[in-house]
């Protein structure tokens, strides 16, 4: 089974309510599970708001189709002039009366778990698996407003189921599975990972990420503060980091922008700092609520001057579970930023996640936290690696000094002297850890071969595996980023006879980033205006 439903409405009319209800009880009965809401960035609105489901028995990676879905829900006209074009069913107030159903209970508002009911009678669903879940949503304290949200749940499944027959007949596959979007993901992966500071200003779309912490992280003694603005939060990050916790921090792109000066700050302190950096449609304020991949740029080399750090990119919604960790134990082990880059498709949507707690690795590199008596300290001290043994503020012995200017071994500041000598070496030390950190990145997922190979970076994976399930085309799919590690891949993309760059940007900026490095790119397929990429676009496009 491969079912596709689209709730369509305004915001506002519990659009998003109802595609999360629907993905959690198809969640709970088994089923694999992709969810995907597009809207705008008003409060309420915009007629057209849908969140679209996807429901399969077999493991899937996106929303899947963009132009053709089995059932649409539209909760008004509008939404039912928009798309009923592309549905094979559709339940609207012509077929069913939601609004009579939900005023006769109380409100109209309820004409979203109306169209639940017929939805039920429509897929030859219990209704009593959609009741369950609005009982869990409502809890004890809202027990009477679920059993009236019920109560129209089951009028409308009575009418619906009067008036047409099933045409399938969908039951419990197997065990719950867990749902979570790339936020939860995220945040709760962080956790597992040992993070216990997190300071963030909120911006769409790495807001959620904040709100899951700030409701679960202090449960994990994870403190998390919102304060004035981005730059406060990346500094207090930093700060924590420096005083001996796993710190992050997470903003879009106009905050980032902020963020550059004291990401730079933390190169040349060698102090880790982990920023999730979500991206959306740009410049400025630009498309606030959609999606893109046009940062990977600014991501390659924020702030200004030379210094190491990172970029890792998550595929797929369970990889950002075990995304932080890569990210973290780079960062304190190598004393650099790092920096998760992901987008609202990634963030804003709900995937079925295979959890395994034991992936969760800790390392923390050179971290001194014992007295250091036996010699003098030295935080900066050249290395082999260019990795120095770094420790906690208060640990005897290893008092120091942290500055942005540059500075010798033991962080006295050297600006105000001509010292060309010791800013060389204390530069090429920071610098030789590139090198090091490339021996950790590993190679894109290699899928298939072929005379053609599609290669994308960071979300756009996830339709592009879906794609490749039912083409069988060859596939090079990048997590790991900066700094990248050329070896056996590129010379399979190199002998291929087409390598296909897929990307949500304008210009093909991954597809620039390749060719760099002496990569084969023959064609680009981009988008740019504010949507991920579907199975049925690349099947014509690719």
């Amino acid at each position: 089974m491969d079912l596709t439903i689209r709730i369509s409405g305004a915001q506002g009319e519990g659009v998003e309510t109802t595609g999360r209800t629907l993905a959690s009880v198809f969640a709970r009965m088994g089923y694999h599970v992709f969810g995907y809401r597009q809207y705008g960035s008003i409060i309420k609105g915009n007629p057209t708001m849908f969140y679209q489901i996807r429901v399969s028995d077999r493991k899937i990676y996106s929303h899947g189709q963009w132009r053709r879905v089995d059932v649409l829900i539209a909760l008004n006209e509008t939404a039912l002039a928009a798309y009923r074009g592309m549905a094979r069913y559709i339940i609207s107030e012509k077929e069913v009366p939601l609004s009579e159903i939900a005023t006769k209970h109380g409100n109209r508002i309820m004409r979203n778990v109306a169209s639940l009911g017929a939805l039920a009678a429509l897929l030859g669903l219990n209704p009593k698996h959609i009741a369950d879940q609005i009982r869990k949503e409502f809890g004890e304290r809202g027990e009477k407003i679920a059993e009236v949200n019920i109560a129209v749940l089951e009028d409308a499944y009575n009418f619906a189921s009067s008036k047409f027959a099933p045409v399938a007949e969908v039951k419990r596959l197997g065990d719950p599975r867990v749902l979570m979007s790339g936020a939860e993901a995220l945040a709760l992966g962080s956790v597992m990972s040992g993070m216990k500071f997190y300071a963030a200003y909120p911006m769409t779309p790495a807001s959620p990420i904040l709100h899951w912490l700030a409701e679960w992280g202090p449960k994990f003694g994870v403190a998390v503060v919102q304060p004035e603005d981005e730059i406060a939060a990346i500094n207090m990050a930093i700060g924590a980091s420096y005083a001996g916790v796993r710190a992050a921090t997470g903003t879009s792109g106009g905050g980032f922008d902020l963020m550059h000066e004291a990401f730079g700050l933390a190169a040349m302190l060698e102090t880790p700092v982990v920023v999730f950096l979500a991206q959306r449609g740009g410049p400025s304020t630009g498309l606030p609520t959609e999606t893109e991949q046009s940062d990977l740029l600014m991501a390659l080399s924020p702030s200004h001057g030379e210094y190491p750090h990172a970029v890792i990119a998550p595929r797929w919604i369970e990889e950002g579970l075990y995304a932080p960790a890569k990210a973290f134990n780079i960062a304190e082990k190598y004393q650099v930023p790092v920096i998760v880059l992901i987008d609202l498709y990634f963030t804003e949507s709900l995937a079925t996640v295979e959890f395994d707690p034991h992936r969760f690795k800790i390392e923390r590199g050179e971290l001194l936290q014992s007295p250091l008596v036996w010699e003098e300290y030295k935080r900066y001290k050249i290395t082999e690696s260019g990795v120095s043994p770094r420790t906690f503020p208060g640990v005897p012995g290893g008092m120091h000094i942290a500055t942005s200017d540059e500075h010798d071994e033991r962080g006295d500041v050297i600006t105000d002297r001509h010292l060309p000598e010791v800013r060389r070496a204390m530069h090429d030390k920071r610098m030789r850890k590139l090198a090091k950190i490339a021996e950790e990145m590993e190679p894109p997922l290699i899928k298939s071969d072929g005379e053609i190979y599609a290669v994308g970076w960071g979300s756009t994976s996830m339709p592009l595996l879906d794609y490749s399930a039912e083409r069988g085309i060859g596939l090079a799919l990048f997590r790991d980023l900066y700094p990248m590690r050329l070896d056996s891949w590129a010379e399979r993309l190199n002998s291929a006879k087409e390598v296909v760059v897929v990307e949500v940007n304008y210009r093909g900026q991954f597809a620039d980033y390749l060719s760099s490095k002496g990569v084969k790119v023959t064609r680009r397929v981009l988008k740019w205006w504010g949507e991920p990429f579907s199975v049925d676009e690349l099947r014509e496009w690719i």
